[in-house]
């Protein structure tokens, strides 16, 4: 294995480790989400608020909407481009796979966004102040403190 091989395969675990953590907790929020409204406990780790609000904007997804999609895409092309790396083009036959791939991922975001965003009040704000993929630079940001504020103020 050359050391482009060992930068790519590391780059790839990294996705694969990034991707499993944004799963995770993703599966974890909305395990505790409805413990939450079975029991009426707020469990470990989250607040009444963040249960309430029906999305994670706990862990990565604090700062991206979407940290899975990202690893996944991320992953594919980081594939795609070590394929080129090896073959010593510039691009190569496969890049059909990886711009189908990424099709899915340009009409399915856009659906659970207008989906989450017609179900959950709160989304606009979200969509408004964390980046889809990748954290925004500038702005305004997610701070939990102030939407739970707010939260709290819609309800008196």
């Amino acid at each position: 294995m050359t050391l482009l091989d060992t930068v790519f395969a590391r780059a790839l675990m990294a996705l694969v480790v990034v991707e499993w953590f944004a799963d995770g907790s993703q599966w974890n929020y909305h395990a505790a989400k409805l413990s939450h409204q079975q029991t009426a406990k707020v469990p470990s780790g989250y607040t009444r608020a963040q249960l309430d609000r029906g999305f994670n904007t706990t862990g990565m997804w604090k700062y991206s909407r979407h940290p899975n999609f990202a690893a996944e895409q991320a992953i594919w092309l980081v594939l795609y481009q070590w394929a080129c790396v090896d073959s010593h083009s510039l691009w190569n036959w496969t890049v059909g796979g990886v711009i189908a791939y990424l099709g899915v991922f340009a009409g399915s975001t856009p659906l659970t966004e207008r989906i989450s965003a017609g179900k959950y009040p709160e989304y606009r704000v979200y969509q408004e102040r964390v980046g889809k993929f990748v954290p925004k630079l500038s702005g305004k940001r997610w701070d939990e403190r102030e939407m739970e504020g707010m939260a709290a103020t819609k309800k008196q």
